[in-house]
Parts: C-alpha cells; sequence; structure tokens
C-alpha cells in the first residue's frame, strides 16, 4: 500500500477553470449544465457562457440533445453541439489546448472511455482538466452515522486524488497539477460554515478536487 501524498492548496473552483482557459482554445465537456440550464442562463452563472468569453475559441459538447437543441433555439447559442465525452473520436471538432471537463467524470458510464476519447481531440502538449467531487467530503461523511448518504442522483462514482490520478496514468497522462477546493458561501449557510471549517483543516475535507493533466 502507498502513502500518497495529499495537496496543502485550495482554489476557486471557477475562478481557477476560467484562469486556465484565457486565450487557449477550448473544448467544453457537459456544457449544457442540465438540469440548471436555465436557471444559470438567466441569473448569468452558466460556466459555458463564462468559458466562451475568455477563451480565443470554446466549443461545448453535451450528450442531452433536447438541452442542446434548446440552447440553440430558443438562446442562440452557436458554439455547441450534442457529443459523446466517451466518444470524441467520433466527432469532427479538430484539436485544442484545453478539455474541460468539470464535474462530469462521476456521471460518465465509462471513465476510461472518456480519458481515452480525450487524447483524440488534445493538442501535442495539450492539457486535460477535471474537476470532481471528492470522495472524502467531510460535509457528507456527518451524515452517514444517521443512516443518510448525500449524493446527486446520476453520480455513478467518487474519485479522490490518488485514484483519479492513478486512473489518468493507465490512459497515458501525467498529472502536472492539484487542488482542492470548497462550496462557495451560498444560502443554506450550515453546508459552508461546516465546509469552512473542515477545509481549515486539511482542503483534502472539501466538496472536490481539481486535476490539470498533460498529454
Amino acid at each position: 500500500m502507498n502513502h500518497y501524498p495529499l495537496t496543502r492548496a485550495l482554489v476557486e473552483r471557477e475562478k481557477f477553470i476560467l484562469d486556465f482557459c484565457v486565450g487557449k482554445k477550448v473544448l467544453h465537456l457537459g456544457c449544457a449544465d442540465w438540469p440548471f440550464t436555465e436557471s444559470r442562463l438567466n441569473d448569468g452563472t452558466w460556466l459555458h457562457n463564462k468559458l466562451s468569453k475568455v477563451a480565443s475559441n470554446c466549443v461545448g459538447v453535451d450528450l442531452d440533445r433536447d438541452t442542446v437543441e434548446t440552447l440553440k433555439v430558443k438562446h442562440g447559442i452557436k458554439n455547441i453541439i450534442e457529443g459523446d465525452a466517451e466518444k470524441l473520436g467520433d466527432i469532427n471538432i479538430g484539436e485544442f489546448d484545453v478539455v474541460v471537463a468539470g464535474e462530469i467524470i462521476e456521471h460518465l458510464n465509462n471513465p476510461g472511455l472518456f480519458l481515452d476519447s480525450a487524447k483524440k481531440v488534445l493538442k501535442s502538449g495539450g492539457k486535460l482538466l477535471i474537476t470532481t467531487t471528492n470522495a472524502y467530503c467531510f460535509r457528507r461523511f456527518i451524515r452517514i452515522p444517521f443512516g443518510k448518504e448525500s449524493i446527486h442522483p446520476d453520480h455513478v462514482y467518487y474519485f479522490s486524488h490518488p485514484t483519479l490520478e492513478v486512473l489518468a496514468k493507465r490512459f497515458g497522462y501525467n498529472l502536472i497539477e492539484k487542488y482542492s477546493y470548497r462550496i462557495t458561501n451560498t444560502k443554506p449557510l450550515l453546508p459552508y460554515l461546516v465546509e469552512l471549517i473542515a477545509t481549515t483543516i486539511t482542503p483534502n475535507w472539501g466538496e472536490g478536487i481539481v486535476h490539470v493533466y498533460a498529454n
């Protein structure tokens, strides 16, 4: 058994993604963000719009056909296409400096197929940016003694820093940056306060993890 060194660095997830993508050609996977698409379009928090403003070129890919069509027809979003993150080689979209996979790997049927697929659309020297739910988020452990587990209804995996890195290495990626992140200060206040205290002790008890891989 190996003892894996964990990160002591904490970042703000969305700011990190946007800063990383400034001036780059970006492929944004899971960009529709269903079922929150409409609300985030209305309040200006939809990440794909923000990425489109900072990247030199941004293309969004999402498997949800109905939401993609709604975004195109109702909202006039042009830089979005229907596609499967596990089969990116089947889409004629070219190559990218950065592939952003924010909170999608835990939803996929086969994360390994996704990692292999992403290599087909990354330029030489390109970067794969993955954010995902942290298996060791302290806030979620609190409910377990009471016989409850808090989980998104579409999640089928949890990853930790080492398990995600080990999986990525199997598909030829090298981890070059790793961070933790916590939830933002939103209502209700109690979960944020619990996480604030936990991440003050260690960032690795936070909501999620951020990894950047070299192709």
